[in-house]
């Protein structure tokens, strides 16, 4: 698409107006890192959609390294890692947040970058605690300098160094403080000082930026839940595919143009066999630490927003994805490997599924011009409308 959808429209007008004409009084209910990324790309290449996504493209490519590498230190099985990779990357909403000029994106790569490093002490307490404690919280800060659904993955962290604080047998105090300096006050210095450039536009104080923070939080605790949009939707509708939502839509004369946010519905069906599975063998099976990262990453990104009264949408779900991605993979690479030639039957028969529904729902995910008869094809429920 060559022209601004969904919220491409109000973040590419705030950021404009807020990096070219100096206009800080206008708000947004964001932080503000991935805009002053994509600033200098603006700067380079000029005004277009191109340079307005291409953080989000990077980030999503990130991103996919990011879960091999995390499926790698939490299983230590390079084929989980595989097939992990493959069903991240071919959900639809892994493309579809690729390829939008938002911040889900890039705060998922920082999400799931202070994961993999904090897994480095959690996993292998002889790690050096004092530098992965710092990488974790570094991580964090530039997740939360991006989008406060980073919340998510902070409160998952802190509830893992919890544990290990009490497990661990010497020098808790100065752990507690280590912890403390960088996964608590590291990352809310770097929250601030993304704001900091902010000084040199004509007449910003310190009390305009925190007239920002206060609008920020009034707006998502309160304002949004007061709000109401035809494609919101409720956190336990989400994996079961109820109300996926459509960012671009345009119908004229026979042709269908349409951006649809949607899972992969192979995949997403089966999150809660997958559920089921993996809490019946981590209960079952000696609690193994890996099942048990897979699932807390899982239900604390997705049921985050359980308690929320505020104004969501399907795509929140993306926070969710990954660990959806290494359950599934972790499934598969047990069938795979165990010798049974019928278990790696079944695994092929569901890649070859996944990989087939990608490729149905793609000129839907992308913006191609397709039929009528194509779009209603693929209108399964009329909640799709």
């Amino acid at each position: 698409m060559s022209v601004p959808y969904f919220d491409e429209v109000t973040y590419t007008k705030f950021f404009h107006v807020f990096i070219f004409d100096h206009q800080y009084k206008v708000i947004t209910v964001h932080p503000l890192l991935w805009g002053l990324l994509t600033w200098p790309f603006i700067a380079i290449f000029g005004e277009g959609m191109v340079p307005w996504r291409i953080i989000s493209l990077f980030s999503g490519i990130l991103s996919i390294l990011v879960v091999y590498a995390l499926a790698q230190r939490i299983t230590r099985n390079n084929l989980v890692a595989i097939f992990a990779v493959f069903f991240f990357a071919f959900d639809c909403l892994s493309l579809t947040q690729a390829r939008v000029a938002m911040m889900n994106s890039l705060c998922l790569f920082w999400m799931l970058l202070s994961l993999y490093i904090f897994l480095d002490y959690w996993i292998n307490q002889k790690s050096p605690k004092t530098s992965v404690l710092l990488g974790t919280g570094i991580c964090l800060g530039l997740a939360l300098s991006t989008k406060l659904m980073a919340l998510s993955m902070v409160l998952m962290i802190y509830g893992l160094f919890i544990q290990r604080l009490i497990q661990e047998k010497d020098g808790k105090l100065a752990l507690l403080g280590k912890g403390l300096l960088f996964l608590f006050v590291l990352p809310v210095l770097i929250y601030f000082a993304v704001y900091a450039w902010m000084f040199s536009l004509p007449g910003c104080t310190w009390h305009h930026i925190w007239f920002i923070q206060q609008f920020n939080f009034n707006y998502n605790l309160k304002v949004a839940a007061s709000l109401a949009h035809p494609y919101s939707s409720f956190w336990w509708e989400w994996p079961l595919l109820l109300r996926p939502m459509w960012f671009y839509f345009a119908h004229q004369n026979g042709t269908v143009n349409g951006i649809f946010c949607i899972g992969n519905p192979i995949i997403f069906w089966m999150v809660p066999l997958m559920t089921i599975y993996l809490a019946w063998y981590w209960a079952c099976q000696g609690r193994l630490a890996s099942i048990g990262i897979i699932l807390l990453g899982f239900l604390s990104q997705w049921l985050f927003y359980a308690p929320s009264l505020r104004l969501a949408f399907f795509y929140y779900f993306y926070s969710s994805l990954p660990f959806v991605a290494l359950g599934l993979a972790w499934i598969c690479a047990q069938m795979w490997q165990s010798g049974n030639k019928t278990g790696k039957l079944l695994v092929t028969l569901y890649m070859i599924a996944v990989l087939g529904m990608f490729i149905y729902w793609y000129p839907l995910l992308t913006g191609f011009s397709i039929s009528e008869a194509y779009y209603r094809n693929h209108i399964w429920f009329s909640s799709w409308i």
